[in-house]
């Protein structure tokens, strides 16, 4: 009898230290558990604020992106008074003001001047529009292209007198002078437009270059140097031979 319960202690003992290794296994794999647990948790923390970092940063680039992007457009729009000679006015919105030196502009702007007056504008491409005496004009803003920064037309309105037009190598076929619904286009080189509003007559005299005149009515023309044609509102003439020494172009 004695040597059966010391089989069943032995039994006991043994089934004992079985469940404690067992449970000591259990809590082993359950360490290991919540260790890798932990580990994620904190892995995924980390990851979370990389991508976080990385977005920020990419939304940043993209935002300093738009601004130089947008900055360098509103650039374009700038034109600028190169040289002016007694006291030429100017007005955007509102009343007439002397001409400033150097002043640029980026909005449609006007100028006039005095029989003793003139002043040249400089263009986003370096062509110049230079209002002589007794002169009204209108440089408007350049239009740009929709998806990129570039100039795609340069546009001024003579609305009375005489303006001698420079075309610059990176504005040609760019730069439209429009006088009584007659569309000027300077492709090259030195020309004037005179327009007599009292009278609706006008001259396109070219001396050097190539210029293209055009109305509603009528098929383009195109005038190059020691040519020119006389338009009104209604008709733009065929091109004759022109005394350009006769012209101011200075």
């Amino acid at each position: 009898m004695a040597k059966q319960w010391h089989q069943l202690e032995k039994l006991d003992h043994k089934a004992l230290k079985k469940l404690q290794a067992e449970r000591e296994k259990q809590k082993i794999v359950a360490q290991k558990a919540e260790e890798q647990k932990r580990v994620m948790i904190v892995g995924g923390i980390i990851l979370a604020v990389i991508l976080i970092v990385i977005a920020f940063g990419l939304m940043i680039s993209k935002r300093s992106k738009e601004l130089a992007y947008k900055e360098e457009r509103e650039k374009l729009y700038i034109s600028s008074v190169a040289e002016k000679v007694g006291n030429p006015e100017f007005r955007k919105i509102g009343l007439w003001e002397p001409v400033k030196d150097n002043m640029q502009f980026s909005e449609d702007c006007s100028f006039r001047t005095n029989e003793a007056d003139s002043v040249t504008v400089q263009l986003q491409l370096n062509n110049l529009v230079k209002a002589l005496g007794n002169t009204e004009m209108t440089v408007l803003k350049p239009i740009l292209a929709e998806k990129e920064n570039k100039v795609e037309k340069e546009v001024a309105q003579l609305t009375r007198g005489e303006v001698t037009v420079t075309i610059d190598l990176d504005g040609r076929d760019m730069l439209e002078i429009v006088a009584a619904g007659v569309t000027i286009s300077g492709k090259s080189g030195l020309f004037k437009v005179l327009y007599n509003q009292e009278k609706d007559y006008g001259e396109v005299v070219v001396k050097n270059g190539l210029v293209e005149v055009k109305s509603s009515s009528d098929a383009p023309v195109k005038v190059s140097g020691f040519y020119k044609v006389v338009f009104s509102s209604k008709k733009v003439k065929q091109p004759v031979q022109a005394s350009v020494i006769q012209y101011d172009w200075r």
